[in-house]
Parts: C-alpha cells; structure tokens; sequence
C-alpha cells in the first residue's frame, strides 16, 4: 500500500508544478528572494522568514555554528511533492539553496546557505512507519538517530544507524554510515532497502536495489549529494532488544596514555578480528575544558547480554582499572539519552573534522597522536573557548566485506566507496572552538600543518605503508576533497559522474546547491 500511493503521488507531482506561473513577485530583487517570496505566496505555512522563531530555531541548531549562514528565507516541506515543487520553483529562478538533514556535517556551506540563497529544511519530514511484515523501517529524513531509538525501543528492535542519539539520519546513511552494529553488518548505507527521492526536475522516485532506479540507489550510498534529494529512507531493522553500552573513563597521565594504547592496539589486531559483536570509541580529549589536561575514554559496545565479554578484558580491572565506567545493559534509546546531554556544552560553538586513515598499526599511531598532542595546544591555546578530540576508530576486515554485496544492473559489487577490507585506523581529528570567524584561518593553518607533520614523521620512521589512501566521507574535512575522491575507485568515480549526468543533466543540485560533495568536481585522472 505504502509503494502504491507513493507511485501515484510521483505521477501526480509533475502535473501540479507544470501548472505553476511566476507571476507576482516583486522586480529587482535577488533570485533567493523572488524565489522566497513565491513559496510564501503559495505555501506560507511552509515558508519561513528571518524573524520567524522557525527561522530562528533551525538557525542555532546545527552541529557547527559555522554552518548558521543566514538563508534569505527556508522552505520546510512536510511531504516528498512539496519538496518536488519547491526544487521546481528553486531551478526556474535559478536561486542557489541547501539542503539541511540532521544539522551535523560541520563544513561551512555545506547544509547552509547565506542571503543569497534558500535553506530547504528536513525539520518536518520527520515520519516514522514501521512496516509489521518485517520490511523494515521508514525514517524520514528530519529524525535524529535518538527519534529513531525511541519509536524502534517499545518493539526490541534497532537499526544499524549513529552511535550518538543527536546525529542526523540522512547525511550519516548517505555518507556511509558507521555504527556500533558496523562490525557485524557493514555500513549504514548497506543496511537499506529503499530511497525516496526528489529529481532535479522535482518527480518524486523511489529508488531501490533492483528496479529501475537501482543505480541511483547504488549512487545515494556514499556518492556524495549531487543525484537527489532524499525525502524517507527505509532500513532494515534487527531484534536487538538488549546491548551492552558504556562510557569508561581511564583518566589521565603517561601511565594511563600507555595501557589506552595497549587495550587499543589489542582490540584492533586480534579482538575485533575475531568477535564482531564488539566495538568501541576511543578518545583523547584536550583543550580549554579540561583545564589543558588530556584525558583518556573509551565508548565500549557490545551486542547482547554478556556484560563481561572476553573481547574487553584489557580495557577494565584489574588490566586497566577505570576512573568510572557506565558499561551494562540498555537500549540504544537509553544509550542516546545517557550521551545527549554531554554535548550540550558545544551548542553554539564551531567544530571541524579531519581524517587521517591509518592501519592499524601501534607505532605509527602513537607517533601520529604525538604529533597532534604537541601542536594542538600551541595552535588552538589563544583561543575563547576550545576542545580538541582524537578518535582512531578501529575498523575491521569484516566490517567493510559485509559492505560488498553483489549488485545487479552491471553495478560494481558493494557501494561506490569501494573500501578494501584491511584492518584500519579511521581517525577522525575534531575541533571544537568559539563562534568567531576569524578563528578558521587559524584552524585551517593547524590542520594542513599537523597533517604534513605526521605524515613527514611517519615517513621518517619508516612506516609509510601505514599510510592508507581510503577517505570516510563523512569525517573530511573541505580540504581534503582530492583525497576522497581518489579514495574511491576509479571506476566507481567515472561510473557516479555518469549516474550525476542521467539523473541532473542542468547540474541543479551541482551548481544551484553548492555544498556537500560534488563528484562532478572530483580531480580524478581516469
């Protein structure tokens, strides 16, 4: 029933837009806001302004403050065909727009826009249907992966969604997607049984693995943004009505630096190898909010109801006694609400990402934590207000096979990232820091610096085999685009500008809206 009315709704939403007439907009304004005025004028409960507390609240709410552009007005569609008629509307003035999900890719512009532009907003697509003949879950795109847990707790089920309950839905499935459930079924992204999606040319599809949209379907699963606009995602759903889940805090000092390291390096080279159940968020914090101390944690997971498995035994007592530690038994709804409120203290701040893609090896990762250790402080230290965090996150062979089903279609086998199956670092380096603008030059000098330096001391210690070339979409930064793209295979990359050219031949959602990644600008020598 639900496919049906879908179908009928993408027949009827052309004939609705291709009845449209510009007219009564005011002359010599801007395209944005022509555009504006004309979505109020035919859909003013969707349509919001500047002084409008709606404006006003999605404005301060995303992840990175930086992104907070000041759009000239947002469009918030409650149903696939407004947003098809809005992207109708948007093209046939030629104003540039972003579209926002969940708020938490931080790179600026990349789901905001300033005056010039239209924000098309996700904050009323915020369905949740689950399908009771076991067909999963459809999610729109305006949850947060915290919505989600709480509708699945009730029915024992879960998805292969974030590992923090504020993340957004979209942009984390989109990119990917990793998740506690990774090591057992692969990213996020691999998990899916459909999207719906609005064309550049505003028709409503839906896209799965083997009709007519399957490379579309196959394009949406970590080929950046430039196909569709993504309006619900149905994902598979799994009976996991108990996990064990827990921060443990091991402190701080040299002694402590040295047993994190130890249970790291344990867990990447033989505990993750052979118990996929398990997974883990190490950390290291520093910054003006410790008082410049640098602190040791990790975030443990484990699918089930053994709350001492074997896999964890070098990480507490009496190996590494743990400061305090909150590992037991609870939902992954009860997970989000325990983690939320940590990261109140960020709200308003700007943040930034950057990845370092490392193999598991305990050297290189030490000479690379070093590295960071000894820069960040002189870097950042001036600042108002700042929080730097290092988070290697060990990810397995068996985590990235489970991403490489066999497509149909003459689609490559998996997803267009094409990650090879080796044990592997995926450090993701983020800064947190006061709203000032003028602060981004300052942290864009550190990182370009800081990641020469450890890759110039890796070289130096001669290990630079450990230097991997694989880029997780969502954890670069805006410096880093070449690196991703030539992460991928090549073939994949030709084969996703092709997909970009069949779906959006005007480029709509290349040029009119700017941000995120844009395969058509992927420096890729074929």
């Amino acid at each position: 029933m639900f496919i049906m009315h879908l179908l009928n709704l993408s027949l009827v939403a052309p004939v609705i837009v291709s009845a449209l007439t510009l007219t009564n907009v005011s002359h010599g304004l801007s395209a944005a806001d022509k555009a504006c005025d004309f979505l109020h004028a035919h859909q003013p409960n969707n349509t919001y302004s500047s002084n409008s507390s709606l404006y006003a609240t999605d404005e301060s709410t995303f992840w990175s403050q930086a992104c907070a552009l000041g759009p000239a007005c947002e469009f918030a569609p409650s149903s696939a065909e407004d947003l098809g008629w809005a992207v109708r509307v948007l093209k046939q003035y030629g104003a540039p727009f972003a579209m926002r999900g969940g708020g938490h890719m931080p790179i600026e512009g990349s789901n905001g826009i300033n005056s010039s532009g239209v924000l098309l907003s996700s904050s009323r697509l915020t369905q949740l249907h689950l399908e009771m003949d076991g067909a999963g879950l459809h999610v729109g795109p305006g949850n947060h992966w915290e919505d989600v847990y709480k509708f699945l707790e009730p029915y024992g089920q879960t998805v292969v969604g974030g590992r923090l309950g504020v993340v957004g839905v979209p942009g984390l499935v989109m990119g990917g997607g990793i998740s506690f459930f990774g090591w057992q079924y692969g990213w996020s992204s691999n998990n899916l049984y459909s999207f719906t999606c609005v064309l550049a040319n505003g028709s409503v599809v839906l896209a799965t693995p083997d009709n007519q949209y399957a490379d579309l379907f196959w394009a949406l699963r970590g080929g950046g943004n430039s196909f569709a606009l993504v309006t619900d995602i149905q994902m598979k759903t799994y009976y996991k009505p108990e996990v064990q889940l827990g921060i443990t805090s091991c402190g701080t000092g040299p002694n402590v630096s040295q047993s994190w390291f130890d249970a790291l390096d344990g867990f990447a080279n033989n505990g993750m190898l052979h118990d996929q159940k398990a997974s883990i968020i190490p950390i290291i914090n520093t910054g003006s909010v410790f008082k410049n101390t640098t602190s040791y944690t990790f975030y443990r997971f484990y699918d089930g109801n053994n709350s001492t498995p074997a896999v964890y035994e070098n990480f507490t007592a009496p190996k590494f006694p743990a400061v305090s530690d909150t590992f037991g038994s609870k939902s992954m709804y009860e997970w989000s609400q325990e983690t939320s409120p940590l990261l109140e203290e960020t709200i308003g701040l700007r943040e930034r990402f950057w990845l370092i893609p490392l193999a598991t090896n305990k050297q290189a990762l030490q000479i690379a934590t070093v590295v960071f250790l000894n820069q960040v402080s002189d870097a950042l230290g001036a600042f108002d207000v700042w929080i730097a965090g290092w988070s290697p996150i060990p990810v397995s062979p068996h985590f990235l096979n489970a991403s490489r089903d066999a497509n149909g279609h003459g689609l490559p086998d998996g997803d267009p990232m094409g990650a090879e199956p080796v044990a592997q670092y995926m450090i993701e380096l983020s800064l947190t820091y006061s709203n000032i603008a003028a602060y981004e030059d300052v942290v864009t000098e550190f990182l370009i610096k800081v990641d020469a330096d450890i890759r110039s001391s890796i070289r130096g210690a001669d290990l630079v085999d450990t230097l991997l070339g694989f880029y997780y979409l969502n954890d670069v930064d805006k410096g880093q685009a070449d690196r991703l793209w030539n992460g991928y295979p090549k073939e994949n990359v030709r084969l996703l500008q092709e997909i970009r050219r069949k779906y959006d031949p005007e480029m709509v959602f290349t040029n009119q809206m700017p941000g995120g990644w844009k395969v058509a600008h992927a420096n890729v020598t074929f």
